[in-house]
């Protein structure tokens, strides 16, 4: 059971990265840092260096153990398991006809299970990264049944997690 957990964390994990890369590239065109560097005393500056303002800003953004895209994919999956937790839990407990106010103690708590959650199944160990080499070999196909199912997954957390707001207490 924990094992199909991680799984599916860490294809819910890849696909929320890689759709992040896919945009950091797509607005390489249009960013003005990377325009910056085709002034000729910046080009300069870096071929001087061995490299290019793009290859340093696709380093930093791209990096699968410290760039910023994978701390935004981290951060997005403890968030979505958050909504997801939160919705289940408290529909839940409305169904069984408890009642409560959000307290930011709740929010808290939800916060601490979700990441916990996440970081023994996808973070600890870097297992995200064995779990990324395995499915870049997968087909195009299996790749956009895991991108559906992740957005799928995605937006019934979300509107799990609303329609969990009709459990709470009339005032």
């Amino acid at each position: 059971m924990i094992g199909k957990i991680e799984l599916w964390l860490n294809i819910l994990h890849y696909c929320i990265y890689k759709m992040d890369y896919k945009l950091h590239m797509f607005s390489n065109k249009i960013n003005p840092f990377v325009l910056i560097g085709k002034l000729p005393a910046v080009k300069r500056k870096f071929e001087e260096q061995g490299t290019t303002l793009l290859d340093t800003t696709n380093k930093i953004w791209t990096d699968k153990r410290f760039g910023f895209g994978i701390m935004i994919s981290g951060g997005a999956i403890v968030g979505f398991i958050m909504f997801f937790l939160w919705g289940l839990i408290s529909t839940f407990l409305g169904y069984l006809g408890v009642y409560f106010f959000v307290k930011p103690i709740y929010v808290f708590i939800y916060v601490i299970l979700s990441y916990t959650l996440c970081h023994f199944t996808v973070f600890k160990g870097e297992k995200y990264i064995k779990y990324f080499k395995k499915l870049d070999k997968r087909s195009k196909s299996e790749k956009w049944k895991y991108a559906l199912l992740s957005l799928l997954f995605v937006v019934g957390s979300v509107a799990l997690w609303l329609y969990s707001f009709r459990f709470l207490p009339k005032l």
